[in-house]
């Protein structure tokens, strides 16, 4: 018996093409929620980039990649980058190894607004503001963004060993804790909630998605997901535009 249903944002929940939610999709939702079963949001976004159709209606909220996860009664994970990863990252910045998101409790802000900035933040329906990186040292920093290839991702891991690195687009990468990830983000929710694996359903398309999948009974991956993703998801179901999140709850006979 399903209990639980986490749901990435970008690609998933909402629409790539039209930044929107299917009503196919919000349907839904409202079913399941009245059926008892938890909806629990899992993005890579800060609560303050979340659209008004997902910033309320959840029971929870596993936001920055599972490093800052809350619900009505209050945090119930808080695991931001150490001092020293910080320093790192930075320090990489201001050498020019790449061009970094920085993303803090309260607000996020670009080391410089590059074309991949400013085509990510398009992507995803955002507007990415510059500010002088050292302002990065103000708050503690949950996750960054570094823009470089895939083929340079190593320079970040290999010289900071209290970080890992995840992705879901090719332009940029997600800089998390060692111990971050959406699995932890989930299993934190596991506990909150008294929720065994078996019990929980996780949608998702990208990269990022993996690890969460590794933490439910069940996988599902958008038609719209990356290929590696669909390979290690349980059930691949159809895009985000054609009913994706529907049809799949159907077929599990969660509606």
């Amino acid at each position: 018996m399903i209990r639980a249903a986490f749901f990435d944002i970008d690609g998933t929940l909402l629409s790539f093409k039209t930044h929107k939610m299917p009503e196919s999709t919000k349907r839904a939702l409202a079913t399941l929620r009245e059926k008892g079963i938890l909806t629990i949001v899992s993005s890579g976004r800060p609560t303050y980039q979340l659209p008004p159709c997902i910033k309320t209606g959840f029971d929870a909220y596993i936001t920055l990649s599972g490093q800052l996860c809350y619900d009505a009664d209050g945090v119930f994970r808080s695991n931001p980058i150490s001092k020293t990863g910080v320093a790192s990252v930075v320090e990489q910045v201001k050498s020019g190894c790449y061009e970094a998101l920085v993303l803090q409790g309260d607000r996020a802000f670009c080391s410089k607004l590059t074309d991949d900035v400013a085509e990510v933040a398009r992507a995803a329906g955002l507007v990415y503001e510059p500010d002088d990186i050292d302002r990065t040292f103000d708050a503690p920093v949950y996750q960054f963004c570094a823009f470089l290839d895939q083929d340079r991702e190593h320079i970040i891991t290999d010289a900071i060993p209290d970080v890992a690195t995840t992705r879901w687009t090719h332009l940029f990468c997600d800089i998390m804790p060692a111990d971050g990830g959406k699995i932890h983000g989930v299993r934190a929710a596991f506990e909150r909630y008294g929720i065994s694996p078996q019990e929980a359903i996780a949608f998702g398309d990208g990269e990022n998605d993996l690890s969460m999948f590794e933490a439910v009974g069940t996988g599902v991956a958008m038609g719209n997901a990356w290929d590696t993703v669909k390979e290690r998801a349980d059930y691949v179901t159809t895009s985000v535009d054609d009913d994706g999140i529907w049809k799949a709850c159907e077929h599990f006979g969660l509606l």
